[in-house]
């Protein structure tokens, strides 16, 4: 098979397998990428509120004397999610420091799920 010639048939069929490899991949990253859903949520804080998210229930608090929130899960004892606040991903649980504690957006990314909080104190 290597000692054969190129033939011009051989070599469209060449092209064609490559051309549908090339254009199942490209499909398949554009497909693939960016398939999170987005949710949004609003939530009145003054000192805490509780929202629900993929069936868990969240508990936001508010610490306006040190200007900073956490976020704990009510439902399971173990927090593995995590916390998305002005471009930084924290631990849930853990203090993330604010700038403005009366108006303020962060989300709580699940896996392949996201949910937008946005918290005010009116």
């Amino acid at each position: 098979m290597a000692a054969e010639k190129l033939t011009k048939g051989r070599l469209i069929q060449i092209i064609v397998t490559f051309a549908v490899l090339i254009a199942a991949f490209t499909w398949r990253t554009i497909e693939h990428s960016d398939n999170k859903s987005i949710n949004e949520t609003s939530c009145i804080a003054v000192d805490s509120c509780r929202f629900e998210f993929n069936s868990n229930d969240y508990q936001l608090e508010v610490d306006p004397e040190n200007s900073a929130f956490r976020v704990t899960r009510v439902s399971k004892a173990e927090n593995d999610d995590f916390v998305e606040y002005q471009g930084g991903s924290h631990h849930i649980s853990e203090f993330i420091s604010l700038e403005n504690s009366r108006e303020f957006t962060f989300s709580v990314r699940n896996n392949e799920q996201i949910l937008q909080v946005n918290v005010n104190d009116k």
